[in-house]
C-alpha cells in the first residue's frame, strides 16, 4: 500500500513537472519581452510669415485639441495686402469700367495727335508767324538801341538825367533778349522736330493705343488667373497670422510672450501628440523571425502596475545594430539586435513620455 501510494505521488509529481516544463517552454517560445522608455512624437509649430505676437492663448502643460489657436500675430499688414489682392482679382475678372475705357481712348487720341504733329513738322502758318515775330523783334531791337545811343550821348553832355539813360539801356537789352528768343524759335521751326522727339512721340502713341485695345478687349485669361493666384497666396499668408494645433497634444515648450518679434518659419512651440506615444525595445537577432508589423503587444508602466495597455508593432528596423548599453531584454543578451517600435493605445492619456515601460509581444499562434 505504501509502495502504491509512493508511485502515485511520483506520477503526479512527474505530470506536474512536465506541465511546468511545457508551460515554461511555451512561454519562452511564444512571447518576447523587452524594456524601454516611453516616447511621444513631437511637433514644432510656428508661422510661415511670422511677425509681432499679439496674444498667447495657452501655457506649457496645457492639453490642446486639433484646430485650437495657440498664438496670434498682429495681422494689419496681412489684412491690407489681402484686401488689395482681392480687389485686383475682382477687377481683373470684371474687366474695365466704361469711363476707364473712355479715358484711355482720349489718351490714345491725344498721343496720336502729338505724334502726327511731330512727324509732319510745323505748319506753314506757324513758321510764317514765327518769322513775323522775329522781324518785329529785330525792329524793336534796332529802335531801342538807337534810343539808347542817343540818350548815352546826351547824358555825357548832362542834357538828360542818368535815370533816363539807364531806362533806355534797359529797354534796349530787353528788346535784344526778345530778338534772340524769336530767332531761336524761328530756327527751331525751320529745322522741324528732331528724330528722337518723333520716335518718343510714336512710342507714347503706340503704348496708349495698346492700352486702349487691352481695355476694350478685357483682360486675358492668364492675367485673370495670375490675379487670382496672387489673391490665393495672400489668403494663405493671412491664415498664417495664427499658430494652430494640428492635432490633440500637450504643450511641452512655449517660450514666447506678447510683443515678441518672430522671424518667418521660426518654431514657437513644441507639442507632444496624445495619440502618438510609443516605446522602442530591442529584440535579439535570433528572434527576428518571430516579429511582424501589426503584432499585438502588452505594455506595462511602473506608475500603473495593475493596468495593461494594448500596443502594436508599428516599425521594425531593417538593419541590425549592437545592443545599446542602456537597454536590456529579458532574454539572453546577444551582440546583434533589431529595434522594434511599439505604438501604445492609451486613450486615457495615462502613459506619458519618459516613463519606463515593459513590453510583452504576443505570438501569432
Amino acid at each position: 500500500m505504501n509502495r502504491k501510494r509512493v508511485l502515485i505521488i511520483l506520477g503526479v509529481a512527474a505530470v506536474l513537472a512536465a506541465t511546468a516544463v511545457y508551460a515554461s517552454w511555451f512561454r519562452r517560445d511564444n512571447s518576447l519581452r523587452g524594456s524601454g522608455t516611453v516616447e511621444a512624437r513631437n511637433i514644432r509649430v510656428g508661422s510661415k510669415v511670422g511677425g509681432r505676437i499679439e496674444k498667447v492663448l495657452v501655457r506649457e502643460g496645457d492639453a490642446v485639441q486639433a484646430g485650437q489657436v495657440l498664438i496670434t500675430f498682429d495681422d494689419k499688414e496681412l489684412q491690407a495686402a489681402l484686401e488689395q489682392s482681392r480687389a485686383a482679382a475682382l477687377k481683373a475678372e470684371r474687366g474695365f469700367r466704361p469711363e476707364e475705357i473712355a479715358e484711355a481712348r482720349a489718351a490714345a487720341l491725344q498721343a496720336k495727335a502729338d505724334y502726327e504733329l511731330k512727324k509732319n513738322g510745323y505748319r506753314r502758318e506757324d513758321i510764317d508767324a514765327a518769322q513775323d515775330d522775329l522781324e518785329r523783334a529785330k525792329a524793336d531791337e534796332i529802335r531801342t538801341r538807337l534810343d539808347f545811343e542817343r540818350y548815352e550821348a546826351l547824358a555825357k553832355k548832362d542834357l538828360v538825367s542818368k535815370q533816363q539813360r539807364d531806362t533806355a539801356e534797359a529797354n534796349w537789352k530787353m528788346a535784344l533778349a526778345q530778338k534772340e528768343m524769336s530767332q531761336h524759335k524761328n530756327d527751331q521751326m525751320q529745322r522741324g522736330y528732331r528724330p528722337e522727339e518723333i520716335a518718343s512721340a510714336e512710342a507714347r502713341y503706340l503704348q496708349a493705343q495698346a492700352n486702349l485695345e487691352k481695355m476694350e478687349h478685357g483682360n486675358r485669361r492668364e492675367d485673370i488667373e495670375q490675379a487670382k493666384a496672387a489673391y490665393a497666396l495672400d489668403q494663405a499668408r493671412f491664415r498664417e497670422r495664427q499658430v494652430i494645433a494640428p492635432s490633440a497634444a500637450i504643450v511641452e515648450v512655449l517660450d514666447v510672450r506678447p510683443g515678441d518679434l518672430i522671424a518667418p518659419n521660426t518654431p514657437v512651440a513644441t507639442l507632444l501628440e496624445k495619440d502618438q506615444t510609443y516605446v522602442r525595445i530591442y529584440i535579439p537577432e535570433t528572434e527576428y523571425g518571430r516579429i511582424k508589423l501589426g503584432q499585438k503587444a502588452e505594455v506595462r508602466v511602473d506608475s500603473f502596475p495593475n493596468t495593461v495597455f494594448d500596443g502594436a508593432v508599428e516599425q521594425i528596423n531593417q538593419q541590425a545594430e549592437f545592443l545599446p548599453r542602456n537597454v536590456q531584454t529579458r532574454e539572453e543578451l546577444v551582440h546583434q539586435v533589431f529595434g522594434i517600435k511599439i505604438r501604445i493605445n492609451d486613450p486615457s492619456g495615462h502613459v506619458l513620455s519618459g516613463m519606463a515601460a515593459d513590453v510583452t509581444l504576443k505570438s501569432g499562434n
